[in-house]
């Protein structure tokens, strides 16, 4: 017996010391990167993290991603309802059992931007499809809490639309709308966006600032939220000057101008540095929707105040962008941003700032230009493609979509659709030749 319980001490104190020196080691090297290679059709492909690593970035690469995102997101699509869902779980092939405004709506509007790209009325007819699902639901019962805005989802199982209305739901829905409506010239979109902003204006705070949503709890009440999102008053400010544009109705211009001074107002007591609200911290990705919203805004009255902000915190946001060849993982992120769809949304609005440089006539817009590219080269390594996918329950389904980051591997529709619009965005203004090149350390 004591034999026995002398063996098993030996063994608990090796477990033990194996415990401590693991721990120690994470402690010591907490960001230590595991590598891998793998053959595929005689290929050495390189893993890192489950990561697939892209050192060598073409026009060619691009071309196929935006074609393999194009299918993907045909796939998110509810064939019946014709709304889309906000997470797809690739590895055990599940939906969530809701369909989101917002996010058919960001969805419907890549779809249009690749009918801008492509002229294949498979595009077209399949958002206008969409539409439909997105102009049902919006509240039009006059006289009721959110009259004019967009229910936030559509529950598959009961067929009930969830009593919650959110800005950045109606403000994105709205971007749609107009592109429908510039696009088939049919009022009902514009007639449908121009309730949705009247909505809008009705949340705004004496500041200027919105209210975040309105919603009806489990009291049979509806209720406010207050607090200050920077990423939900970016979407309103886009919205209202982008209807503004169309319409040259003031009402819309005044309350988009409130929010513009409010912004700028934050951004100088901030010593003309990143914004901070109240439901996220310092962030690259909320001030993005600054310099998107603060750009269309420019756009209204051409005030070039607003265009230097644009440019002077464009070139803050970029110049937090990781480019060291040493860090293939994270090689083109933007620091302080840390999924696809946040470095998706980055991209997409650099790769409209740099058009806005070229119409500005500036001389510095090729950083911007270089930004979109080394954040393409990222979030292509987490796209779903034939050398990644053995081990999701359905491999097919899942190509061309993009995981949420090397943790975690379910795909979020916005994801797709922000990395989309940044590759369509810019893909006409580069080269056929190898655009990036990352040597492999030895």
């Amino acid at each position: 017996m004591a034999k026995r319980n002398k063996k098993l001490f030996y063994w608990v104190l090796a477990i033990l010391i194996l415990g401590a020196g693991v721990v120690g080691y994470k402690f010591l090297f907490p960001e230590k990167q595991f590598s891998s290679s793998i053959e595929i059709n005689e290929k050495q492909k390189e893993l890192i993290n489950g990561a697939l690593i892209v050192r060598k970035l073409d026009k060619e690469m691009i071309e196929q991603k935006i074609e393999q995102g194009k299918e993907y997101l045909f796939k998110m699509i509810d064939k019946e309802e014709n709304g889309v869902h906000k997470y797809y779980y690739a590895l055990n092939d599940t939906f969530e059992n809701r369909l989101h405004t917002t996010y058919t709506s960001t969805l419907t509007f890549t779809l249009l931007e690749l009918y801008d790209l492509e002229k294949d009325d498979l595009l077209l007819n399949q958002a206008l499809k969409c539409a439909e699902f997105i102009l049902s639901m919006q509240n039009k019962e006059k006289g009721s809490k959110g009259y004019g805005a967009f229910y936030y989802s559509y529950y598959l199982g009961n067929k009930e639309k969830e009593k919650k209305f959110v800005v950045g739901t109606t403000s994105k829905t709205i971007y749609t709308l107009l592109k429908l409506y510039k696009l088939t010239d049919n009022r009902k979109y514009l007639e449908s966006a121009e309730l949705a902003a009247d909505w809008l204006t009705t949340m705004q705070k004496a500041n200027g600032s919105m209210k975040s949503y309105i919603r009806y709890n489990e009291e049979g009440k509806w209720v406010h939220d207050t607090k200050e999102s920077i990423l939900y008053n970016g979407e309103v400010l886009s919205a209202l000057s982008r209807i503004y544009t169309v319409t040259g109705n003031e009402e819309y211009y005044k309350a988009a101008e409130k929010i513009a001074q409010y912004f700028t107002k934050k951004y100088e007591d901030a010593g003309r540095n990143y914004i901070i609200g109240e439901y996220r911290s310092k962030n690259p990705i909320s001030n993005s929707w600054v310099v998107m919203s603060l750009m269309d805004f420019y756009k209204t009255k051409k005030d070039n105040y607003y265009k230097d902000i644009v440019f002077e915190l464009s070139a803050q946001i970029i110049s937090h962008q990781t480019k060291d060849p040493n860090d293939v993982l994270n090689y083109g992120r933007i620091d302080g941003a840390y999924s696809t769809s946040g470095n998706g949304w980055i991209g997409e609005v650099m790769a409209s700032v740099y058009e806005f440089c070229l119409e500005e006539k500036k001389n510095d817009c090729e950083k911007y230009k270089n930004a979109v590219v080394n954040t393409i080269r990222w979030l292509i390594q987490y796209t779903y493609s034939k050398d990644n996918i053995s081990l999701l329950k359905n491999p097919e389904r899942a190509i061309g979509g993009i995981f949420w980051n090397k943790e975690n591997k379910y795909i979020r529709t916005d994801s797709v659709a922000h990395a989309l619009n940044g590759y369509i965005g810019i893909i006409d203004y580069l080269e056929d030749k190898v655009l990036i090149s990352i040597p492999k350390n030895p």
